[in-house]
């Protein structure tokens, strides 16, 4: 499964990038929560790696925002605040935007049917109230469409701004919202196969507004999630 993160040429031996992806998948799932300490000496323990290959891991993660290294305490995974987390979202409105009214290309019919795959399984973890898979299959969904119009440059940032849009909802989400609407990706791919451009442009936009507008700033940080209890697994 392409899963965010996966374009990235992060410059990690194959070892380190399957520990990079390890953390990725696990902070996108919200199984590691904002603010959870990242310990170098534990996570070599866990993924039976060396401290110098989990430090490269950090680093690389803190190149991509969702990870911050502070001096004499460590790695934490990213605890964006309202004013980063409105920028984040910002960013992806006018990338996204841009990328329905100027596509590189139109969508091929081996595109259409994978995005037609990715709407099905959200279906299906809409309808197994399944968090978790909601929120995979949601930025699988953003992050096909890009490619599909033909620019992976665009698809690599949107799989970073996915991510570290993933860490805003898991912080700021209001209570029973969710991430993305059931219909919308529909009435996208809709729009998109019939090169509706300008329509699939304001339907990303008011998409992506939607999903800020579940968000409530003043939320509280969940607390921090024990990283030995959710890797140890």
């Amino acid at each position: 499964m392409l899963t965010a993160g996966a374009l990235r040429d992060d410059g990690l031996v194959q070892e380190e990038s399957a520990v990079a992806q390890a953390l990725r998948d696990a902070i996108l799932e919200r199984r590691l929560g904002p603010g959870s300490r990242l310990p170098e000496e534990q996570l070599a323990e866990i993924f039976a790696s060396s401290r110098g290959r989990i430090r490269r891991v950090l680093l690389a993660l803190a190149r991509e925002h969702i990870v911050v290294i502070q001096p004499s305490r460590g790695a934490f995974v990213a605890s964006p605040d309202a004013a980063e987390s409105r920028a984040v979202l910002a960013a992806r409105r006018t990338i996204e935007v841009g990328v329905m009214e100027r596509p590189c290309q139109p969508l091929t019919d081996e595109a259409i049917g994978a995005l037609r795959m990715v709407i099905e399984e959200e279906r299906r973890a809409h309808a197994a109230h399944d968090a978790v898979a909601m929120i995979r299959w949601s930025g699988r969904f953003h992050l096909e469409l890009a490619l599909g119009l033909g620019n992976a440059v665009i698809a690599d940032i949107v799989s970073e701004l996915s991510l570290r849009t993933s860490l805003i909802i898991a912080i700021y989400e209001r209570q029973n919202a969710t991430c993305c609407l059931k219909a919308d990706h529909d009435l996208l791919l809709g729009a998109v196969s019939d090169q509706a451009w300008a329509e699939a442009g304001r339907l990303m936009s008011r998409h992506l507004l939607e999903i800020e507008n579940n968000l409530d700033f003043s939320s509280p940080a969940p607390p921090a999630t024990s990283l030995g209890l959710i890797l140890k697994r």
